[in-house]
């Protein structure tokens, strides 16, 4: 993920352990991506909203492959038992 401009405008919030940067628009409140940095996993990772992306190609998007995880249960590598929801 790389910002080309528009920094000034966000706002980092984060909580509890601060592992999670979760970036809001401070004039219009929008969610447009957050920073994930796990040091003690040696990893790190941006989540982006897609509809903030310039350019957006719908149909690809709509064709995009979808992986569902059971967060609610900490259980990160299983599909959660009720999908129809989602």
């Amino acid at each position: 993920m790389r910002l080309l401009a528009g920094a000034e405008y966000l706002q980092d919030y984060s909580f509890n352990d601060h592992v999670a940067h979760h970036y809001f628009c401070k004039r219009c409140g929008v969610h447009p991506y957050e920073f994930v940095d796990l040091p003690a996993e040696n990893r790190q990772y941006y989540n982006v909203n897609v509809n903030c992306v310039e350019e957006l190609d719908m149909d690809a998007v709509m064709a995009a492959p979808i992986h569902h995880v059971d967060g609610l249960h900490d259980r990160w590598d299983r599909v959660p038992a009720e999908i129809r929801h989602l």
